[in-house]
């Protein structure tokens, strides 16, 4: 996303912010606050339980401090009200893979990029809604948490998970005696019904495979499919349907009944790509998938539906003037494999064009509103609008909004 590129740093991030002990609400007025300050989210007012199957917003918030463990908190939220209704501690274990200077694959990695001491935030503000990968970093119910576990004498990588307790499950076994390529198992990811963590695995030759441990058993790889993974660089793994299937590709988005995705294939852009019947790579000439036209100007933020798409510019000035900072929807089901845009696929600007920075946080599970973070000079705001064209935005002025949306990733919103 344009408004997500890494840009001049504004502010600089506390060691452990994030999921530190600072409650106090960064703006003034409502949800106000500086684009590029961090929140903060207080341990004291946890809920306990599960998260509600409805009516919640769920985020990740990783803090890095200088001399503890990291930690994972994911929070549920009350969209009403902005209160916090549950909250979960996942502690990172010493040996996983937190910093991009391991050069190793994670959603992990992902989530936790800027929490480091000494890092600064972007003065374009908050993500944007979470790729697909990052939700299943955790299972279902959000008791576990996906890790890819490295070896720093070695650097072989194996993959396992880790509870809210703390204890770590190793699902790979220890590095075998044989000559060979050290085990680079990467890309951990939980199958949503929490019976494996799934993954990827890349050997000298560049060809990637797509497989799974049991989380119960001996941990037994099961393989699911692979390929030519060059030129697949930051790509990274995502399930999808019933039976599961893996995903290897760039920013990839599952659609809502598991068929269809959204991933950026490399010489061919934006596409929506039909999930093949077993596991594979997400690359031209691998799989069946229709480009976005150019006239689409759509850098895909999620889905609405099973075939549609919420879309923002794909660059940083929008190609139509009446869509100038503002989002709009595709219908994919109308696209046919030509440059061409199909008349009635692209629906019209939903906020008016302005001269804000606006980024999309969350998508309501019933695909009818969404919530985006406006920036305005310096200042950060919240919105609420219905996914129409010609809608009026809300301003959110529930001050917990700010601590919930400001930082971190929003994962669902159901």
């Amino acid at each position: 996303m344009a408004a997500l590129a890494v840009a001049t740093v504004l502010l600089p991030l506390m060691a452990g912010c994030g999921a530190g002990d600072d409650d106090s609400d960064p703006g003034a007025k409502g949800t106000e606050a500086t684009a590029g300050q961090q929140g903060g989210s207080k341990s004291a007012d946890k809920g306990s339980g599960a998260f509600p199957e409805s009516g919640v917003i769920v985020t990740a918030v990783c803090s890095v401090p200088a001399s503890k463990p990291a930690v994972v908190t994911v929070t549920g939220w009350d969209p009403e009200t902005w209160e916090r209704t549950v909250s979960r501690d996942f502690t990172v274990p010493a040996e996983a893979v937190v910093a991009e200077a391991d050069d190793v694959a994670s959603p992990l990695v992902e989530l936790c990029a800027d929490n480091f001491p000494g890092v600064s935030a972007s003065e374009d503000g908050p993500r944007a809604v979470a790729p697909t990968r990052l939700r299943q970093l955790f299972d279902k119910d959000f008791s576990r948490m996906a890790v890819v576990l490295i070896d720093r004498e070695t650097e072989a990588t194996g993959v396992g998970y880790v509870d809210t307790s703390g204890k770590l499950t190793k699902l790979s076994g220890e590095q075998g005696e044989d000559f060979g390529d050290t085990p680079k198992e990467e890309n951990a990811v939980f199958a949503q019904d929490g019976s494996a963590v799934w993954f990827t695995e890349t050997d000298s030759s560049d060809h990637v495979r797509i497989a799974s441990r049991s989380v119960a058993g001996d941990h037994a790889v099961t393989e699911h499919g692979g390929g030519d993974g060059s030129y697949m660089d930051e790509a990274g793994l995502a399930l999808a349907g019933d039976p599961v299937r893996g995903l290897f590709g760039k920013e990839v988005r599952i659609s809502p009944d598991g068929r269809r995705a959204t991933a950026f294939i490399t010489w061919k852009g934006y596409n929506v790509a039909d999930v093949p019947q077993r596991s594979a790579l997400l690359k031209a000439e691998r799989v069946k998938a229709n480009r976005m036209p150019f006239d689409a100007d759509c850098s895909p933020y999620g889905w609405v539906d099973d075939r549609t798409v919420l879309c923002g510019p794909r660059l940083e000035k929008a190609e139509d003037p009446k869509r100038e900072n503002s989002f709009w929807t595709l219908d994919t089901s109308r696209l046919d494999g030509t440059a061409d845009l199909p008349k009635g696929a692209l629906g019209g600007p939903i906020i008016p064009a302005t001269d804000r920075k606006n980024t999309v946080r969350a998508i309501s599970q019933n695909g009818k509103q969404m919530i985006f973070a406006s920036i305005q000079g310096t200042r950060l705001d919240f919105f609420v609008s219905a996914i129409a064209p010609g809608a009026t935005p809300k301003k959110i002025t529930a001050r917990g909004a700010n601590r919930a949306l400001s930082v971190g990733e929003v994962l669902e919103w159901r």
